[in-house]
């Protein structure tokens, strides 16, 4: 099966998040477990008249809409997520987001590129057997993959601004 890397679209912008440093950002959530985290923390965004409310955000973390999150449950029910609330004061407008706790499965990121210049990831298929969604790092840099039956059954919903990447299995 085939597995991609999911971000956002180049085309979109996402939704910036402010005050997130400390609360939301890789290390505290590395640090803490999902009820110790909050059941809702709200976050203002920067206004941006070109920004767009998508269905995936990379930044802090990884985070999908309701939607997205609701697919993925229908694949995997024992994911817990944690809601985040992202409001734009000016437009008055706000969403929420969901961060999903995964485990963080080792990966490979070589130094040469791909066509559109991004570096080429390469996962053990024995690492990724069974997961429809997983985190892969490499100590340092980490993302989300998601296996393709998922990935079809969310850009069938209609989803915005998901950028996917396909990952080399070895």
């Amino acid at each position: 099966m085939k597995y991609f890397l999911v971000e956002v679209d180049e085309q979109y912008m996402a939704p910036t998040l402010l005050g997130w440093f400390g609360v939301i950002d890789k290390k505290t959530l590395a640090g803490k477990g999902p009820y110790q985290i909050g059941r809702h923390l709200l976050f203002p965004v920067e206004s941006n008249m070109q920004m767009v409310f998508t269905d995936v955000i990379t930044v802090p973390c990884f985070m999908v809409s309701e939607m997205v999150r609701n697919v993925i449950r229908k694949y995997d029910s024992r994911i817990y997520f944690i809601r985040i609330i992202s409001l734009d004061k000016k437009n008055r407008q706000s969403m929420a987001y969901y961060i999903p706790y995964l485990d963080p499965i080792p990966c490979i990121f070589r130094k040469d590129r791909d066509k559109a210049g991004k570096p080429c990831i390469e996962v053990e298929k024995k690492n990724v057997e069974g997961r429809v969604i997983a985190e892969i790092t490499d100590g340092y840099y980490s993302h989300v993959i998601m296996r393709m039956d998922l990935v079809e059954s969310i850009l069938r919903r209609q989803a915005i601004g998901i950028g996917l990447r396909e990952i080399k299995m070895i």
